[in-house]
């Protein structure tokens, strides 16, 4: 059977969005692979998935965001002055990719829409290609704005129009920061280095990229697989080239944790059902080292609304970049955690406190749980999920740094006093949900396009 690789950014959340996928292909008998940076390797072959690390380009991270200091720039001149060794490391980067993945010689090649530039680098003559993504489809859609905005589609004449200028805005930011990037680094911001190398590899990278997206630079006729799904999004008609699969979410993923601490909440979980109490979980997911004074502020303030709410019992998990003693003391309805097994916690809770993100969104819905969404980062998919999780009536949001103590404890007790209607929608999206989950498309899209 042809073999196939998932070069997956490195982070569990996308290893895990795409750990049904890659079950139902070796189901099936294909010989699956994985692709990415050495901290997912363990991880990935937990599950017993083969792992190849793939080499770092960190050319393919192209960003709109202009953040260079004064020493920044003064050295980047010098760097560029002296030499053009930015553009030869990279070079030799992707001659180390391009042999690692002739070693691995896969016929297909199902890649991470967040590093999709890299199939500049792949012989597409010799490899089918399909880029697959976590969030909704990131490219312009007329009447939906961009999945970094806030914004609630309306039912008026008005709405296509806003729509469009949340999107020209958006462009107008990301066109005038690659030139003011471009101007303060002496083009060697990383597209400029693309192109340079585009030069030497033959192919014109303006030819080949699109920026007419929410998130950063993608690439031109490559089929998409959309893992986000269809019943969670706004309603639109879908673009050419792309598959609706999701979710296709792996529900019992995680195992138990044998800590002490955990057994003992989990026994109190147990109590709580029996004598009604709320219980609400706090996650600002995985990747939270970059956000670490909002982080800290926010589960503060989680904490204060903990003791504002005594018939309520919380448990936050802080991830493991955070120390969890910045939070003692704590209010006896608190249990902190580094970690706990989402998945299964969320048997037990009747509300999330959530950043957005579309795995744990997903697991609330497949859970029946409410959510309370916190978007950490105005620059990823977050803001757009939260705005379609009130779209759907699954519970409500807010503004991580402007939301005062009272206000989160006033929007959690708004849910707690419609819990019913709000509960109901959810149960009606994973309704949608399921009819998906199981589903044998993906075998058939990769059949046809293995056979073009």
């Amino acid at each position: 059977m042809p073999k196939i690789l998932i070069d997956i950014m490195p982070a569990k959340g996308h290893f895990h969005a795409t750990l049904k996928i890659a079950t139902k292909l070796k189901e099936e008998g294909y010989d699956v692979v994985y692709g990415s940076h050495n901290y997912l390797k363990n991880e990935i072959e937990k599950f017993g998935f083969k792992f190849f690390p793939l080499p770092l380009l960190s050319v393919v991270k192209v960003t709109f965001r202009v953040r260079f200091s004064r020493l920044h720039r003064i050295a980047t001149f010098f760097y560029w002055f002296i030499s053009q060794e930015k553009l030869l490391k990279t070079m030799g980067d992707i001659q180390d990719f391009q042999e690692t993945i002739e070693e691995i010689n896969p016929d297909m090649v199902l890649l991470d829409e967040q590093e999709v530039l890299k199939s500049l680098f792949y012989d597409t003559d010799k490899t089918k290609i399909i880029a697959f993504q976590t969030k909704p489809d990131t490219r312009k859609i007329n009447g939906i704005p961009p999945f970094t905005s806030y914004y609630l589609p309306k039912e008026n004449i008005f709405n296509k129009y806003y729509c469009n200028l949340l999107w020209l805005l958006q462009l107008f930011g990301y066109k005038s920061s690659y030139a003011i990037n471009r101007f303060l680094t002496f083009r060697q911001d990383n597209f400029s280095i693309l192109k340079q190398i585009g030069k030497r590899l033959n192919f014109n990278l303006r030819e080949k990229t699109d920026i007419n997206r929410s998130f950063g630079v993608g690439v031109k006729n490559i089929p998409r697989i959309v893992i986000s799904p269809a019943g969670f999004d706004f309603p639109h008609p879908e673009k050419e080239g792309v598959f609706r699969i999701g979710p296709l979410i792996n529900i019992q993923r995680e195992g138990k944790i044998n800590q002490p601490r955990y057994g003992n909440l989990l026994n109190r979980l147990e109590s709580a059902e029996n004598d009604k109490s709320f219980i609400v979980y706090c996650s600002l997911g995985t990747v939270t080292s970059k956000f670490e004074t909002v982080v800290k502020k926010f589960f503060k303030k989680i904490s204060k609304v903990a003791g504002l709410n005594p018939d309520c019992v919380f448990i936050i998990s802080t991830g493991k970049d955070f120390d969890i003693s910045e939070l003692f003391p704590a209010p006896g309805n608190l249990f902190i955690f580094d970690y706990v097994p989402q998945v299964e916690l969320l048997q037990y809770c009747d509300l999330m406190i959530t950043h957005g993100g579309m795995n744990s969104i997903t697991e609330c819905i497949y859970n029946n749980v409410p959510m309370l969404v916190y978007p950490l980062s105005p620059r990823w998919d977050q803001p757009g999920n939260s705005a379609r999780t009130v779209y759907h009536g699954l519970g409500l949001r807010g503004r991580i740094k402007r939301d005062s103590v009272k206000s989160i404890s006033q929007k959690l007790n708004k849910i707690k006093s419609n819990y019913h209607s709000y509960q109901k929608n959810v149960k009606a999206i994973k309704d949608k949900f399921e009819e998906n989950n199981n589903s044998d498309q993906i075998l058939e899209i990769v059949k046809s396009i293995l056979n073009q």
